[in-house]
């Protein structure tokens, strides 16, 4: 379940209730850091829901701007590159032009990490063409139409947009050289890479020329191999250049025919990749199809030589547990062989068990995602097995990509083995909430209380929190009917005066008032003779605000008049007293209508 402390800050709220001037409408950079609260609590769905309930209009257009940064950098985190260019392309009109121009660079770089070229050079070129910048910045977004051109296999238009640069420009540089070594290796021009990087010192100069040299010929596959694996080591504070070395040991690997270092090159370039692309411009090929064509081809080799049979899958497995604790590697390609070949469905959904388990004890999640989720071998979801989807699910949930979790988790209503089932169903009606299910989350935490008879008070707490989800997204009707549900089964005082408030809070909120006042009041006496205590007068405060809304107004005067008996505080006199006036210009304005 994703973790927080919403009960608690409810609770700690509703002590501070009277105790603060409440009623004061919260600033909008309180609002504000809320929301990016929410998402850096992993609800990142939610918190683009209230984002886009409660953003200032673009008549205010600082505060506007802020909360469109904050709106696009979670779209960004969560990788949602095709809404990031719809809010660009929606920008109101006379924005300054500094925002615009970061706003359009977002845009850009977010098509480019979706791989659509086309899209991204869309806002490159209104950045070249309309905003005002330095020759620095003019260059580098020119650079970038070149990449984008790599993207789209458009070999032709990079390779003349290199040349235009190069005359523009004058370009000698490192980078300049990488680029333009890049445009050639796609173009097939390995002997004219190859030359391009002769001097080259730098590390990606090194791994880009190593690789010429291996698919022009001009390096044989074994000193590729080995001269990767030392530039493995030169880029240990450098992931992503560490990642193309080991792209280039798989490759040279691959050539050599030497399984092994394969399957160790094409583990350690996904781990390094995690949730980036596949290839870095297209050059370095690493794809999870090739990882399982490596753990097959390697198995096939074992097999041959302990003379396994296929379909003896009891023998397979003997012999991958005998490797697990020192070849890990020959464990998992035996494993992965077994998941595709062996003859019993059994067999194959334990082989794909332990698969993952080898991979997720090294911490190898980005393999086990990609060896699932982005080969052709399982073109669904619902394709992918059950166990595996479980494991998927949790690793979607730490990284906050709930919707993917639920779709991950969407038909799998049993728990997975060894977990309780009401913990497992308290936390996929969370997944829903924050996937927008919000029926399907009713009803998961409806058939959850169906059976009971009574309810503990720490699992009473977790569930509220769920329901405090469905009350955030506006689904108080549905809140009210679990909480009612609820309040029947604890048997805790204090759990049952806090509940009878929160189903106060959803009659309120549904427009009820006067169902509201009676809750609020019910929860301040319960049980009877406390309402003078903080929580007490925060709850007859609520009640007082719900009699005045549903035109009790003599009713409300009553209430708050009881309170300000009660209370010596200045600054809650103060409230109480501005809330009595309030309820007297009502009256007045009544009157002479």
């Amino acid at each position: 379940m994703v973790v927080d402390h919403t009960l608690m800050r409810r609770r700690l709220g509703l002590m501070l209730l009277v105790c603060l001037l409440t009623l004061s409408a919260r600033a909008p950079a309180d609002e504000l850091e809320r929301i990016v609260a929410v998402a850096q609590g992993g609800a990142t769905d939610l918190a683009l829901r209230l984002l886009a309930k409660q953003q200032p209009s673009p008549e205010q257009p600082e505060e506007w701007m802020r909360w469109e940064k904050q709106r696009l950098e979670i779209l960004a985190q969560t990788r949602q590159w095709p809404k990031i260019g719809k809010r660009v392309d929606q920008l109101p009109q006379d924005l300054p032009p500094s925002f615009v121009q970061w706003a359009r660079e977002q845009a850009a770089n977010a098509q480019l990490l979706a791989e659509d070229g086309t899209a991204a050079r869309k806002y490159l070129r209104r950045l070249i063409w309309e905003t005002p910048a330095d020759a620095k910045q003019f260059a580098e977004w020119r650079q970038l139409i070149i990449r984008s051109y790599l993207l789209d296999n458009n070999i032709t238009d990079a390779h003349n947009a290199l040349l235009r640069y190069k005359q523009d420009y004058r370009a000698d540089n490192d980078a300049w050289r990488h680029l333009h070594a890049s445009v050639l290796l796609r173009a097939g021009r390995n002997k004219a890479a190859f030359d391009v990087l002769q001097d080259t010192q730098s590390l990606q100069g090194k791994i880009l020329r190593a690789l010429a040299g291996l698919r022009s010929g001009i390096y044989q596959a074994p000193a590729v191999k080995a001269q990767g694996m030392k530039l493995v080591g030169a880029g240990q504070r450098k992931p992503e250049l560490q990642q193309k070395a080991w792209a280039l040991v798989a490759e040279a690997a691959a050539r050599e025919g030497d399984d092994v270092y394969r399957v160790i090159a094409l583990e350690q370039a996904i781990t390094l990749s995690g949730d980036s692309t596949a290839a870095s411009d297209g050059i370095f090929a690493v794809n999870a199809d090739d990882l399982w064509q490596a753990y097959e081809w390697l198995a096939e080799t074992l097999g041959n030589r302990m003379r396994l049979l296929v379909g003896n899958d009891q023998a397979w497995f003997e012999q991958a547990r005998d490797f697990e604790k020192e070849e890990k590697i020959y464990a998992r390609a035996l494993y992965a062989f077994i998941s595709q070949r062996g003859a019993e469905p059994a067999a194959r959904r334990e082989a794909h068990k332990r698969l993952t388990d080898s991979l997720l004890a090294e911490h190898r999640e980005a393999v086990v995602e990609w060896l699932y989720v982005r080969s052709k071998r399982f073109a669904k979801l619902e394709a992918i097995p059950e166990t595996v989807r479980y494991k998927l699910a949790d690793m979607a949930l730490k990284r906050g990509e709930l919707h993917f979790a639920a779709r991950l988790l969407k038909g799998l209503d049993q728990p997975p083995e060894g977990e309780d089932p009401d913990q497992w169903s308290l936390r996929r009606a969370r997944i829903m909430v924050y996937a927008g299910d919000f029926k399907g989350a009713a009803l998961v935490l409806s058939n959850i209380l169906s059976s009971k008879r009574a309810l503990g008070p720490k699992f009473a707490d977790r569930y509220l929190q769920v329901v405090f989800d469905l009350q955030a997204v506006g689904k108080h009707a549905e809140a009210y009917v679990l909480l009612e549900s609820l309040y029947l089964l604890v048997d805790q005082p204090q759990q049952q005066r806090e509940i009878l408030f929160w189903m106060a809070d959803s009659k309120a909120a549904l427009g009820e008032h006067e169902a509201a006042a009676e809750l609020y009041l019910r929860s301040a006496n319960h049980p009877p003779g406390e309402g003078k205590d903080i929580w007490g007068q925060s709850a007859r405060f609520r009640a007082a605000e719900a009699l005045s809304n549903g035109g009790l107004v003599a009713d409300a005067r009553g209430v708050y008049r009881k309170l300000l008996a009660e209370t010596a505080d200045p600054r809650r006199r103060a409230v109480i007293e501005r809330q009595l006036q309030q309820l007297w210009l009502r009256e007045q304005q009544t009157t002479t209508q």
